[in-house]
């Protein structure tokens, strides 16, 4: 009777909206034997159980069950018990453990699929899948080691993180690694990028980032400028440079990067752009030197590779008089020593690379005493200064360097003018005021 009415009290239940209350009627008015209700649900899991084991389960002929258990190493291993229901309770012991097991590793996999670092990792393939090159991907792993690596933020679950804990995370890190504008501006970069990802993908319901204003990140950071003399080469450091490089050309005539730094006094252009130079982008008879092409360093694959420039445009630039010796000193050294290649600068072994014509640019500067090196990004600002400090518009300087004019305006201009120049535009301003008077 209890059986029927349980029956029927649950049939009810589905049919009606409220079934907490009609179930909670039920149980409180004796209808329904809870205890009774859960003692079948446990006879049917254990029948479920059994139905599930693959083995035969027999008595053998000393009087005990046997039957047989996945093993991981031996792939299954004999079980025995002194009666039926004991091997029984045993198979049904392996399996609910075993799914305990698995929920237990469900739940893990899932913790760590929404652990900021595997969200990380997932929004970087994506990127690689976009078409990112493999110098990218190389500073976004340095990146991550820098910024994310040994940190709470990194283990944090995703779906917890809030406004306030990535701000606290951001302001931290910025502290702590004395972190520049343009460094604290990637790492929100990385992570506004990451829950950006998260939130296209539905794997949040709400982005935090959206709630942040970062411009109070801006007091935190270490606003310490270089003096300019750390930035630019004066004078007196272009004159002893190339003085050193003119004996290099006399004693080693076959040394190519010494060529290449030249050539980046004469023109500004990039190490990369030295070392993807090839000898069919320079048209000696128009006077021009095309810049189309940039070596890059895959720090992934340990691997260099031409690509395109920095801006992903050619630009031109002319070929004075002192370009032109040079490059005809590059030609005779080749064919002296048999070692042309298609590239401007190659030596018997193959071209020159970017990071060596980097490295003995600051070789140099130590063999002619500089107390700070300078590299080629120095070298860089130095031809864009000089330029400006003639008279030529940003316009003009940043097409011959290959940068916008705000950056160029931004970066690479600086007053590099002497004092005696300088003397010499104030006495002239002061005598046309005495004229005037």
């Amino acid at each position: 009777m209890t059986i029927i009415c349980s029956k029927i009290i649950l049939l009810a239940a589905k049919c009606m909206e409220n079934k907490e209350v009609l179930l909670k009627y039920a149980v409180d008015n004796g209808m329904i034997d809870l205890s009774y209700v859960q003692e079948q649900i446990e006879m049917n899991k254990r029948k479920e159980l059994l139905k599930k084991h693959p083995y035969k389960i027999w008595e053998g002929k000393d009087g005990k069950w046997r039957t047989y258990l996945p093993d991981e190493e031996k792939g299954r291993i004999l079980k025995k018990r002194s009666t039926e229901n004991a091997i029984k309770d045993m198979i049904v012991e392996y399996y609910l453990q075993e799914a305990k097991n698995e929920s237990k590793c469900e739940k893990e996999k899932k913790r760590n699929e929404n652990r900021f670092s595997s969200c990380f990792e997932a929004w970087k393939n994506k990127q690689i899948a976009y078409g990112i090159s493999g110098n990218t991907v190389y500073k976004y792993e340095y990146d991550y080691k820098r910024f994310f690596k040994g940190t709470d933020f990194e283990e944090m679950d995703v779906r917890n993180i809030t406004e306030e804990d990535i701000t606290i995370f951001i302001i931290s890190r910025i502290k702590e690694l004395d972190l520049k504008e343009k460094a604290g501006k990637a790492l929100w970069g990385y992570i506004s990028g990451v829950f950006k990802s998260l939130r296209i993908n539905k794997r949040i319901i709400d982005d935090p980032c959206q709630y942040i204003d970062t411009k109070q990140f801006f007091k935190f950071y270490n606003k310490e400028v270089k003096p300019q003399n750390d930035r630019v080469l004066n004078e007196y450091e272009i004159e002893m440079i190339m003085e050193r490089i003119k004996l290099d050309h006399q004693e080693k005539s076959w040394y190519m990067p010494s060529y290449a730094v030249e050539l980046a006094i004469y023109t500004g252009m990039r190490a990369g752009e030295l070392a993807g130079l090839k000898w069919e982008n320079v048209f000696i008879d128009e006077r021009v030197i095309v810049i189309s092409k940039s070596e890059k360093y895959n720090g992934t694959n340990k691997e260099y590779y031409l690509s395109s420039t920095k801006t992903y445009k050619s630009r031109k630039f002319p070929i004075s008089n002192e370009i032109m010796s040079l490059l005809i000193s590059i030609i005779n050294v080749q064919d002296k020593y048999g070692c042309y290649n298609g590239f401007v600068f190659s030596t018997s072994v193959g071209n020159v690379h970017c990071r060596t014509i980097s490295d003995c640019m600051r070789n140099k500067c130590i063999q002619i005493g500089m107390k700070h090196t300078k590299g080629m990004n120095a070298v860089r600002r130095t031809v864009n200064s000089r330029i400006r400090c003639a008279g030529i518009s940003a316009t003009v300087a940043a097409s011959l360097l290959g940068h916008t004019e705000e950056v160029n305006n931004l970066n690479y201009t600086y007053d590099i003018t002497g004092m005696d120049y300088k003397m010499e535009i104030v006495e002239k301003m002061n005598k046309e005021m005495t004229i005037k008077k």
